[in-house]
């Protein structure tokens, strides 16, 4: 798992194995995130540990568990792609600086194991050489929306706005390819040739989730929260005029500058559920940040978590994104259910890490692929809103998608 980007001024990554403990939320089964929080405080703190997260539970919360959070009615019959929540809780860790490249190792008995012995094999895991990566060639691109089918449903949301129903929507579609990879050459070719920030690998019972996300959800140390929505998107220039001409004009449109402000009020709302009245405040706003084939609009929010208060409370009081919904977002999350003909599984929901010190640190698992069964499937999105038009919000989702299938030899 990677951990960096501009709000954090450095980047680390993190690697683990063989959880010897794993906490799972099905559609039959109460509440994973009560589970969590059974993590928190399980090993000492360990104060020549320099990086920010010292080992606990790594997992993916899905986007469809927002219906048990929020008591939502599942109204799609398509089968969920996974189950709400699954998180191993590892006893080893090794943490990689990234601007220096050190390493560090840790280990703890909290799960019974004996840490000596958990370090020994941890270092020989490193010393071992690793593998060449074998070129990844996806197959069979299908989509289960082509332009006309989003462009219908686009209108559609453009009439419940016109009607007051909701200001935005995120409506996704989904590619499915077939992959006979294995998910870890997938993610070591989608992340040499695709960077991202908050990237991930979780290799997570029944489905497999290989994410190259740019978008942190939620970071918190236990008491004072962040998160950094992101909405509104340009293609990356041709040159460097160009380049700069389109990050310049993504700054300077109305349109989006609304969108993203109308998803800095739901997380501002979002966090205002848990946070301690009067803390929560816009960090920042409608900054341009490059990624490799789009530019995106980046807003800051922040707040102060109460004592008797979690990081498990804010995020289950936050899930999923506003970024990956829209405003009002329970009301968009109706529509979405309504129009968009897959489940979304861990897409729109996040990959997160959660320290045995009660810190969190949590994407927004898109550009995030799904592998289960030989095949990977990618879903990708646009926020609509009053003034969007069908085809440029199709064109959006073509240039989020670029990036990912270019890095697995495919294409639209």
């Amino acid at each position: 798992m990677l951990d960096g980007g501009p709000e954090s001024g450095q980047g680390w990554s993190y690697l683990t194995a063989d959880p010897p403990q794993v906490i799972t939320w099905d559609e039959c089964a109460g509440d994973g995130l009560a589970a969590l929080g059974n993590v928190i405080g399980l090993s000492d703190h360990e104060p020549d540990w320099p990086a920010p997260f010292p080992g606990g539970a790594i997992g993916y919360l899905a986007y469809d568990s927002v219906f048990p959070l929020e008591s939502l009615r599942v109204a799609n019959p398509a089968p969920p792609p996974a189950g709400y929540l699954w998180a191993g809780v590892y006893d080893w860790l090794v943490a990689r600086e990234e601007f220096t490249g050190r390493c560090w190792v840790r280990a703890t008995n909290a799960l019974g194991r004996d840490p000596h012995v958990l370090i020994s094999a941890a270092r020989t895991r490193l010393t071992n050489p690793a593998s060449p990566t074998p070129i990844v060639r996806v197959t069979g691109l299908t989509a289960n929306m082509d332009r006309d089918a989003y462009s219908s449903r686009v209108r559609q949301v453009l009439d419940y706005i016109a009607r007051g129903d909701c200001y935005q929507v995120n409506l996704a579609r989904r590619l499915t390819m077939q992959c006979d990879a294995s998910s870890l050459d997938v993610y070591r070719q989608l992340i040499e040739r695709h960077s991202a920030p908050f990237g991930a690998l979780l290799q997570a019972g029944p489905i497999d989730v290989v994410s190259a996300s740019p978008e942190l959800f939620l970071r918190s140390d236990g008491r004072h929260a962040i998160a950094r929505p992101i909405k509104g998107t340009r293609p990356r220039g041709n040159s460097a005029t160009d380049d700069l001409r389109q990050s310049q004009d993504l700054r300077a449109s109305s349109k989006d500058r609304a969108e993203n402000v109308m998803i800095v009020d739901v997380t501002r709302n979002d966090f205002g559920r848990v946070c301690t009245p009067g803390t929560v405040k816009v960090t920042s706003l409608w900054s341009a940040e490059p990624h490799p084939t789009v530019w995106q609009l980046v807003s800051g929010i922040g707040g102060e978590l109460p004592a008797n208060a979690s990081v498990l409370d804010l995020l289950r009081a936050c899930a999923p994104s506003g970024s990956v919904t829209g405003a009002p977002k329970l009301r968009a999350i109706e529509i979405i259910e309504e129009l968009e003909p897959a489940r979304r599984g861990a897409y729109c929901g996040s990959v997160f890490a959660l320290g045995f010190d009660g810190s969190l640190t949590a994407n927004v698992a898109i550009r995030t692929l799904q592998l289960a069964d030989g095949c990977a499937s990618l879903h990708v999105g646009a926020g609509i809103v009053a003034g969007s038009d069908p085809d440029r919000e199709y064109d959006e989702t073509a240039h989020k998608a670029m990036g990912i299938l270019r890095a697995l030899g495919a294409h639209e």
